[in-house]
């Protein structure tokens, strides 16, 4: 009995020592994400709630020997309209007003050099025409004879750009060069119809400003000044042009590499 006694009261002091067993943790729904520190990598806990960006912002970057493609229409503003023939009085607009030809066209820019300040070569096609303008000589005894032409431009004209983005989302580019051109011409003074055509060169400058849409694609505006000459043949002469162009511009490519994508 007594042995019986000592024993039971052994068992009932181990019960109440003994601790219940440690339940196991939890699998932690925190996810760790290596970040680059020095030489070694880190390890970031987020919580479930936490958004972050881990992309950096798409900054327009433009890779050396990519090609960024354009397409454009507007307006053309005549500022100089003059055919200068031989022995005759010279046909010219109204100096008073500003004809407007509508003009589509495209081309392309290739970025060579340069990280924040590009710089590059261009090239663009564009055509123009109509078959409504208004255009005056001065005869003899202050006589004046009016002429219905009609007048069709196509260009063919590059050189250098330069380019910088401002920010993450504009951009501001400029070029220049030589500029080729072809006219069909055609004038009527009520009495003669002449037909012809021609061929001749210039000069040209633009600028303009792209703004970019979320899908990579670049809208914008931009301005063209140019002068030319085109030989139009033995009876008309030389027709010399200036204009200035106003145009709505839409541009994609190859997409712009990231930070440190050089």
């Amino acid at each position: 009995m007594r042995r019986a006694a000592i024993l039971g009261a052994l068992t009932l002091l181990a019960g109440a020592c003994h601790s219940p067993a440690r339940p196991a943790r939890a699998e932690s729904s925190v996810s760790r994400i290596p970040v680059p520190s020095g030489a070694h990598a880190q390890e970031l806990e987020l919580g479930p709630d936490i958004d972050m960006d881990l992309e950096p912002p798409f900054p327009l970057e433009w890779k050396p020997g990519q090609v960024l493609l354009h397409g454009f229409g507007g307006a053309k503003y005549l500022s100089d309209f003059r055919v200068d023939r031989s022995g005759a009085p010279t046909i010219e607009l109204d100096e008073d007003e500003y004809e407007v030809l509508p003009v589509v066209g495209g081309g392309a820019q290739m970025k060579l050099a340069g990280r924040g300040f590009d710089l590059g070569l261009e090239g663009y096609l564009s055509f123009a025409g109509r078959s409504d303008l208004e255009a005056f000589a001065a005869g003899g005894g202050g006589a004046v004879v009016v002429f219905d032409v009609n007048l069709f431009l196509v260009e063919a004209y590059g050189g250098v750009f330069a380019s910088r983005f401002l920010d993450e989302r504009v951009r501001l580019h400029a070029g220049a060069g030589p500029l080729l051109q072809w006219v069909g011409y055609d004038q009527d003074d009520g009495t003669e119809e002449e037909d012809t055509d021609g061929s001749g060169g210039g000069v040209y400058a633009r600028a303009g400003l792209e703004f970019l849409l979320p899908s990579n694609r670049l809208v914008g505006i931009a301005v063209r000044w140019s002068e030319a000459s085109v030989d139009l043949g033995d009876e008309l002469g030389d027709l010399d042009l200036s204009d200035l162009e106003l145009l709505f511009t839409y541009s994609y490519g190859s997409r712009p590499s990231r930070v440190g994508g050089w």
